[in-house]
């Protein structure tokens, strides 16, 4: 089955443009262009995809600053329904300390999985990480499609403890 749109734009848009540039993508979703710059990207994932719905991105968004050198980007998305789509996305971005140590930029999503809803018999989403280079990490945690606090409290502590991914591969 070919991606859908919702996939190529989180998966190939989002993802790239982030991990090229992550202050750049913060701010260009914090300022003006923001607009402009999702329907742009959304565009290219329903012309990739071969369809022409939604016209509008499905997703909404916040970015929050908890502290003086972190921003954290919050996206929601609606009409879920291929595994691999996410529900949710955190964007982190981390200026490093003195002496340029402990700096990040992490894509976290919380993604359909058609699997692990057949197996728990009830609607499940899989944590997963976006890296560099297209790289793709399955965390193997699993949550309600709907159960953001637990998957903000996963993310968090995945963050805490520097632990790598179990699995790693190139969609």
């Amino acid at each position: 089955m070919a991606p859908s749109a919702l996939w190529l734009f989180a998966h190939k848009a989002m993802s790239v443009l982030f991990h090229e540039d992550p202050a750049r993508f913060v701010a260009t979703l914090d300022g003006d262009a923001a607009p402009a710059f999702l329907e742009h990207q959304w565009r290219w994932a329903l012309d990739a995809a071969g369809v022409s719905e939604p016209a509008r991105p499905p997703l909404g968004y916040t970015i929050e600053r908890p502290r003086p050198g972190l921003v954290i980007v919050f996206m929601q998305f609606r009409g879920v329904a291929s595994t691999g789509e996410p529900w949710h996305v955190r964007f982190f971005v981390r200026d490093p300390d003195v002496g340029q140590a402990n700096g990040y930029a992490r894509m976290f999503l919380l993604e359909h999985s058609e699997y692990a809803t057949e197996m728990e018999g009830t609607p499940r989403a899989i944590a997963c990480e976006s890296a560099r280079e297209g790289k793709h990490h399955n965390w193997g945690a699993t949550f309600a499609p709907d159960d953001e606090q637990g998957f903000d409290a996963f993310v968090a502590d995945t963050l805490r403890s520097g632990a790598g991914p179990a699995a790693t591969y190139t969609p």
